[in-house]
């Protein structure tokens, strides 16, 4: 979730040479660095890559299998034949030269091939969803640090601003106690607001470094000099939390990815119960071997065969690696729920912030007016000497405190906004040009 205090303190924003672009940066443009070159974005690809090698591999068993062999060298034999022929030893010696060619093709495995193929491409698929999590994600990390920024830069601005009038305000005090139309007392107070601003910068500062940081490690890059607010596309999500809590489950990668896993582990499943029923595969052979006739001569063996096997342990291997694949199919089962209820709530929770970032912005955009027109009554007042240079200075300055606050309420609002875009996993989707349908 976003980060964001309503106390009134920010950050300043250090320029560091060559972080910086002239040209500004919009919200779309960051999301795509983010999701071009952040690490993890990386290893989700590399895990696409990884799954469409391993489909490949297990496809590879419908097809037959080659072996080639062959072996030159020198033999000494003594057996049988070499005793029948060699009348002195009994034994001889000889060059021998042999080679052999042999095809197998699987015919019946017990449906393992198909059920581990069929694991595969499912794998393959899950990784395509996790990787579009992944970038989700990253997409809401961009975005939360990019309006971070725009936050703690608008604050400096305003900070800045309003510092150069309390300055002022504070040197008018200053002239009339020297001039003895004020007394010290006032001096004090004016002094405790200029220090009080004082600290509200310091801390801006330390937030807007922390921005900064944030926002690099999403992108790869700091932000440039100028960054651009773009309005969140809600109209391509539901407008109630129960609407959209459907659409997420339906719609989310996260869930799309477990529910594959599950799948896949269901394929798993089906692969090790094939060990329940024998192999049966085709071979052809070939085989010629030429050596002395002492030894026993040139030998041809040309083979065609059907062959049956059936490996089964008594110790009950076979039946412990099944029903350790039943295990973790029901665990994947079981952490598919878990997400579903991590996406549920977490769709709840953006929308209730939405809700509470809304209301609560109104009510400091309603204070920020009560306050401006009570400035302009307190300016009018001054003017008639009705009311104190400190004073009226106190008034600027808690207008300036709900104007900041009210700032602070616009930027919580947009990074909710973008909460929600993410919590129904549309946020990358609604920043692409063009933009997408609607939610309907």
């Amino acid at each position: 979730m976003f980060r964001y205090s309503l106390t009134l303190t920010g950050s300043f924003l250090i320029l560091l040479s060559g972080g910086y672009s002239a040209q500004a940066e919009t919200l779309a443009e960051a999301v795509d660095a983010a999701i071009m070159h952040h690490p993890s974005a990386e290893a989700a690809q590399a895990g696409i890559g990884i799954a469409e090698q391993r489909k490949r591999e297990e496809f590879s068993g419908y097809f037959p299998e080659v072996s080639i062999n062959g072996s030159y060298g020198r033999m000494y034999g003594d057996n049988s034949t070499s005793r029948g022929l060699v009348t002195d030893r009994g034994a001889a010696y000889s060059y021998v030269g042999e080679g052999s060619l042999s095809v197998r093709q699987m015919i019946f495995d017990g449906f393992e091939t198909p059920s581990r193929v069929e694991a595969a491409q499912t794998r393959q698929t899950e990784a395509g969803s996790s990787a579009a999590d992944v970038r989700e994600s990253l997409a809401l990390r961009a975005a939360q640090a990019y309006v971070n920024v725009l936050r703690t830069r608008a604050g400096i601005s305003m900070l800045y601003a309003h510092r150069s009038q309390v300055d002022e305000y504070l040197g008018r005090i200053e002239t009339m106690v020297n001039e003895g139309a004020a007394d010290e007392a006032e001096l004090q107070q004016a002094k405790e607001i200029r220090v009080i601003l004082a600290g509200i910068i310091r801390e801006y500062e330390g937030q807007a470094k922390s921005a900064e940081a944030d926002y690099a490690e999403a992108t790869g890059h700091l932000p440039g000099d100028s960054l651009l607010k773009t309005e969140p596309r809600l109209d391509l999500v539901p407008a109630y939390a129960d609407e959209a809590t459907t659409f997420a489950l339906s719609h989310h990668p996260a869930i799309l990815a477990a529910e594959l896993e599950a799948a896949a582990s269901g394929h798993d499943v089906d692969a090790e119960k094939a060990i329940l029923y024998p192999d049966l595969g085709g071979e052809v052979s070939y085989l010629k071997s030429d050596k002395a006739d002492v030894i026993g001569g040139e030998v041809i063996d040309a083979r065609a065969l059907m062959r049956l096997n059936w490996n089964f342990s008594t110790g009950g291997a076979e039946l412990a690696r099944i029903k350790g694949k039943q295990i973790a199919h029901r665990e994947s089962l079981a952490k598919t729920q878990e997400i579903k209820r991590r996406i549920e709530r977490d769709v709840r929770v953006s929308y209730s912030e939405f809700e509470t970032a809304k209301e609560q912005y109104k009510l400091l955009a309603e204070r920020a007016g009560l306050n401006g027109g009570l400035f302009e009554t307190y300016k009018t007042q001054f003017e008639g000497a009705r009311i104190s240079q400190l004073q009226l200075m106190q008034a600027h300055n808690q207008l300036f405190n709900t104007e900041l606050e009210k700032m602070n309420g616009e930027h919580r609002l947009l990074a909710a906004q973008y909460a929600v875009l993410a919590g129904v996993g549309r946020l990358q989707e609604s920043l692409t040009d063009p933009p997408p349908e609607a939610y309907e």
